[in-house]
């Protein structure tokens, strides 16, 4: 086994990390004059006005960035965006075969009936569920590329053996084991794309992740109408079995790709790729960032972790969000292909046309991804794609309008998912000062959206509802401006947090109209961490 990747021990020399060793400038700020619309400014208390006029929406890379750090992130983003962009598209092509393996006659051949498509579904989040529990233990205390690896593999194995299955129950088993297997990648990818980049640069690393995502929606209907039109009937398989085949091979190659491309973390490195001084770098950054740079992770059963974790709004008021996020896309029970199948369209044509929706969202997590990272406006990006979400959503509803309003509205079902890469890391980012906290945090709150996708989707969409579905269309409607109004909220706790953090990030707050003015305040001088006294931090 010793071709496979190690451990790296990189130690890290104290002056290049230990920030209390070099001096700060420190940026003072007078609330007394503070414009109102800065409110909406994400970063107020995390740069400077010199920071942050390095960040330019037409550039990659802020202004001044060294060398050394451009070809790092040249690096992780081949490493990590890359790899993150190719499984999640295998992983999608795995998820979205079922309902166009369904309307390309699986239905009649295993003599599915009644809401037998729809409690498939679910049998595949409960398998889900129930393997995503461990990791909040686990996250970030097992190697990532080989938690990785194992999991892929194992749902490669069960998707290529799902072409065997001859009745529903099969079915069903092989599709728990699936999405069982499924349960470690989308915890461990955003975990990594936070443990590596910033704030103001995950979001379009994400932006690849969650195109991977619609690319895999996008593909499954378009090597299903091929393997129906070019392996229908071949060594007597039908197509849909075919293509259960085709991406259970697909996988097995992207598994042995984790195995190699994914690094760890920067406390954890596991790269054959980085060398130790990009290693020690991304420590640094990540520090910079103020995200905990310990190596080592306390006990999971930590009630101070647990208890920090469950204080925060930010669990409660995102969790009941992601609850709802998750339940904003009407095309994930197979909505959009149940409604083309209504028109008796062909089959081929019925997996082709499915393309179009998830092509479309391709453009829309670039749109919302892009803009997140490139303005610092997370928060209003999200807003705006469930907006959008909204939109879409009510037309559907009122369901009785023209056959191309019916398409506009389908065509807008995307916008729901593609925040997803700025919702998560958002999480993150939020609770960075603690590793433990952060794990336990960000699981909470994906478990609590998770979850209740298996009894909101079986209430909202039965089969047999198809394809008006007014319920589902309806409820996803309300969930879209439910969860802008609670992000809103979220975004006060927000501020107020960092503007208690501020003078950690060089920033020193006062108001003026109090009389508080600290010495130095007129003048931009540079100063020891150690010279300002507690009582004035």
């Amino acid at each position: 086994m010793s071709f496979l990747p190690r451990l790296r021990h990189v130690e890290d020399e104290k002056e290049s990390l230990d920030s209390s060793s070099e001096p700060i400038t420190y940026t003072y700020r007078d609330e007394a004059n503070r414009p109102w619309w800065k409110f909406f400014d994400e970063f107020e208390y995390r740069q400077s006005s010199e920071d942050a006029s390095r960040r330019k929406w037409y550039r990659w890379f802020p202004e001044g960035t060294s060398a050394q750090e451009v070809k790092l992130l040249c690096k992780l983003d081949i490493l990590i965006a890359f790899y993150s962009f190719v499984g999640y598209w295998i992983k999608y092509i795995d998820s979205s075969n079922l309902n166009n393996a369904y309307v390309s006659n699986m239905k009649e051949d295993l003599g599915m009936k009644g809401n037998d498509l729809i409690n498939t579904q679910l049998i595949f989040n409960i398998g889900n569920i129930l393997l995503e529990l461990p990791w909040l233990y686990l996250l970030p205390r097992v190697p990532i590329n080989y938690a990785l690896f194992i999991s892929e593999f194992g749902w490669a194995a069960f998707t290529l053996g799902t072409y065997r299955v001859n009745n529903v129950s099969s079915l069903q088993a092989m599709r728990f084991f699936v999405g069982a297997f499924e349960a470690a990648y989308f915890p461990c990818i955003h975990y990594t794309l936070a443990s590596w980049y910033k704030p103001t640069e995950v979001g379009r690393r994400g932006a690849l992740f969650y195109a991977g995502q619609f690319l895999g929606v996008l593909t499954s209907g378009l090597l299903q109408s091929a393997a129906f039109r070019n392996l229908d009937g071949h060594h007597n398989l039908a197509g849909w079995r075919w293509m259960f085949i085709i991406d259970g091979c697909i996988s097995f190659a992207v598994a042995i790709l984790a195995l190699f491309s994914l690094p760890g973390t920067p406390t954890h490195c596991y790269s054959i790729f980085l060398s130790d001084d990009e290693i020690k770098l991304a420590r640094k950054r990540m520090k910079e960032n103020g995200t905990d740079p310990r190596q080592e992770i306390s006990s999971f059963f930590s009630k101070e972790s647990w208890s920090k974790a469950l204080k925060s709004p930010h669990v409660y008021i995102l969790g009941i969000a992601n609850m709802m996020g998750f339940n904003t896309n009407n095309t994930s029970a197979g909505t959009f292909t149940l409604w083309l199948k209504s028109l008796n369209i062909d089959i081929g044509k019925i997996n082709n046309w499915s393309t179009i929706p998830p092509a479309l969202g391709i453009l829309y997590v670039f749109i919302i991804c892009g803009g997140a990272d490139l303005t610092g406006k997370r928060y209003l990006f999200i807003m705006f794609s469930f907006l959008m979400t909204f939109i879409g959503n009510v037309i559907l509803a009122v369901w009785d309008v023209s056959y191309g309003a019916k398409w506009f509205a389908f065509c807008f079902a995307y916008w729901s998912w593609s925040q997803s890469s700025v919702f998560n890391p958002l999480v993150s980012d939020l609770f960075r000062r603690d590793n433990n906290v952060r794990a336990i945090a960000w699981m909470i709150i994906y478990i609590m959206g998770l979850q209740s996708s298996v009894w909101i989707n079986r209430l909202i969409w039965p089969t047999v509802d198809s394809p008006r579905f007014e319920k589902g269309f309806t409820t996803c409607a309300v969930f879209s401006i439910g969860f802008i109004f609670l992000l809103s909220i979220d975004y006060f706790f927000y501020k107020k947090e960092e503007r208690e953090h501020a003078i950690e990030n060089g920033i020193y707050i006062y108001n003026s109209k109090t009389g508080e003015i600290p010495e130095g305040a007129e003048n931009d001088v540079h100063v020891h961490r150690e010279s300002i006294s507690p009582s004035e931090k």
